[in-house]
């Protein structure tokens, strides 16, 4: 667990969030399913599952208490610190200010704002296309909301207005809309990708371990290492392979500056992580192919039933528990993404983990790096326990 440490000894946690979500919802998952054990009539008194069951805490007390232990003082320090106005590397006393980083990290305005005119009176649009928005009202700038993000809602308004949502932290809720963005689309996508991956290799073919193998070269390396080999690949010149593809191929006829162009870094960071994670979770899919019983194909066969069917009726179901645990590793690693955005954008264009690591190094607020841990941690914790309830891992 990486733990970022302040003066004086308080930690501050950078991607250790997770320790204490994993070992709660550890102790979450084994005691329902204790419970629905419990409710099967006659099955809780037999001795069988309750030496089973004295087994499960026996082997699991111990490492939630060592979690619980490892993580609890950190969590403890980092929220003390989002309470006080705390430098990084300084020995000033920091004052209390309560809930103030809280109230600039969380709070939002909402303003119905209309497109800038162009000559032909249609809406102005910048270079890539996008339309250009009026500024917010001049009191809403006084009060210290800056524009996060337009959403244009056709629906709900007039084609030439949008909803400008200001913060007063608009860095902050850019960053937290851009990660939830990241997370949704590339975790979808790596969900698609190597379940189509693990149903290959799971196949029988001749050179089918060579394939598991080569397939997880991607995962295998290091994520520094691949951002930068994408980053050259990416190059907005023709010398960039990606480019020169493009226009070799016709599909593009120009170079396009892909980490540059606001309207194409995420994309852009989404595609690479898709390379290099599909592998990973195609592996975890592999491995709940590798339990389901042959005899239930066999048995479809012999009743006619179609691939589709066969998928539909026995693959899905009993695929269940590892999508549920492909999705929640891949879904707190994506949300906790660092090292790709640091090294693809740097501080053009942030995450959530990134601009932590900007609030807390460079402008050494050790207070308010701590507030935006704790909202870290809390997102993470939310989404594993959704994970948890909607996807039915107490069940498995």
């Amino acid at each position: 667990m990486t733990v970022l440490r302040l003066t004086q000894g308080a930690p501050l946690l950078a991607d250790g969030t997770l320790g204490p979500a994993l070992a709660v919802l550890a102790a979450l998952a084994l005691r329902t399913a204790l419970a629905r054990a419990a409710q099967v009539p006659g099955l809780a008194h037999e001795p069988l599952v309750a030496r089973e069951a004295r087994t499960a805490w026996n082997l699991l007390v111990p490492a939630l208490v060592i979690l619980l232990v490892v993580a609890a003082r950190p969590l403890e320090a980092t929220v003390i610190t989002s309470l006080t106005d705390k430098r990084f590397a300084s020995d000033d006393v920091p004052s209390f200010v309560g809930l103030t980083h809280y109230r600039t990290l969380l709070t939002l305005r909402l303003d119905e704002v209309a497109c800038r005119t162009a000559d032909d009176g249609s809406c102005a649009r910048s270079a890539n296309g996008a339309v250009r928005w009026e500024s917010i009202p001049r009191e809403t700038l006084l009060d210290g909301y800056r524009t996060a993000w337009h959403w244009d809602l056709p629906l709900v308004t007039a084609p030439d207005r949008a909803i400008s949502v200001g913060a007063l932290d608009r860095t902050w809720m850019r960053a937290i809309w851009v990660t939830l963005m990241f997370a949704s689309a590339s975790v979808t996508l790596e969900l698609l990708l190597g379940l189509f991956i693990a149903l290959t290799v799971h196949s029988e073919f001749r050179g089918r371990g060579a394939m598991r193998a080569v397939m997880l070269v991607p995962w295998a390396i290091p994520t520094v290492v691949s951002a930068r080999l994408w980053e050259l690949m990416l190059k907005d010149t023709s010398a960039g392979i990606v480019n020169r593809v493009g226009m070799m191929t016709g599909l593009i006829e120009s170079p396009q500056a892909w980490l540059t162009t606001a309207a194409l870094q995420l994309p852009s960071a989404i595609m690479i992580d898709v390379w290099k994670t599909s592998p990973f979770m195609a592996l975890l899919l592999l491995a709940g192919l590798q339990v389901i019983p042959k005899e239930l194909y066999e048995s479809a066969r012999v009743d006619g039933a179609s691939r589709a069917r066969e998928f539909v009726s026995i693959t899905l179901p009993l695929l269940k528990p590892a999508i549920a645990v492909a999705l929640i590793f891949r879904t707190l690693d994506a949300l906790r993404v660092f090292d790709l955005f640091n090294v693809l954008f740097g501080r053009a264009e942030h995450s959530v983990s990134t601009y932590t690591f900007e609030v807390l190094i460079n402008n050494q607020e050790a207070g308010y790096a701590s507030a935006i841990g704790v909202l870290i941690f809390l997102l993470i914790f939310g989404f594993a326990i959704l994970y948890v309830r909607f996807l039915g891992v107490n069940r498995t």
